[in-house]
């Protein structure tokens, strides 16, 4: 019998969370974010230097799985954190590339179709530049995917469209994380 292997998704969360303006409490919301397992990639916050005493705004964004960040919510309520925005973005791997060739001819909403897969692909952002009519176009296509195979998946078949549609991939820009 062989076992279907779950793979764990990793999300990034920007966390908006209201601290009091005294000592200990950013650890009491760094806390339950270290011990839950996540990375946290940033912390800003704000002071109100004009109304000493308020609230703090702080704003944490990290990675981590996807299972954790229910429990990972209740431990910062429970540490009296107030959270006042949850913000999760799922698609992290990031690539853009360069298209050149007849990209509205050879049917531009086919392509992106193709490529997108809800909440797992998508193609985020296009740019292009029309010339003319019978001139090539060149676009800039920015796909966003959940992991580094779903993106590998996605260039794939990128490519296979590009090379149907007679389409140049001048370039590949952007990083995994």
């Amino acid at each position: 019998m062989s076992r279907v292997k779950t793979v764990q998704k990793y999300i990034r969360t920007t966390l908006k969370l209201q601290l009091k303006d005294k000592p200990g409490e950013l650890l009491a919301a760094i806390k339950p974010i270290s011990e839950s397992g996540a990375n946290i990639i940033t912390i800003s916050h704000q002071r109100d230097e004009d109304d000493p005493g308020s609230d703090l705004i702080v704003d944490i964004v990290i990675s981590h799985q996807e299972a954790i960040l229910p429990k990972l919510l209740d431990a910062l309520r429970a540490n009296g954190i107030m959270i006042s925005r949850v913000g999760i973005e799922r698609l992290m791997c990031t690539k853009t590339f360069i298209l050149i060739g007849h990209i509205l001819h050879t049917d531009l909403t086919d392509t992106i179709n193709r490529i997108d897969k809800k909440d797992i692909t998508e193609v985020t952002e296009l740019h292009m530049i029309m010339p003319t009519m019978d001139e090539p176009s060149t676009a800039k296509l920015t796909i966003k995917a959940v992991t580094e195979a779903e993106m590998d998946n996605a260039i794939e078949q990128l490519e296979a469209i590009a090379a149907e549609k007679q389409l140049m991939i001048v370039d590949e820009l952007g990083g995994r994380l």
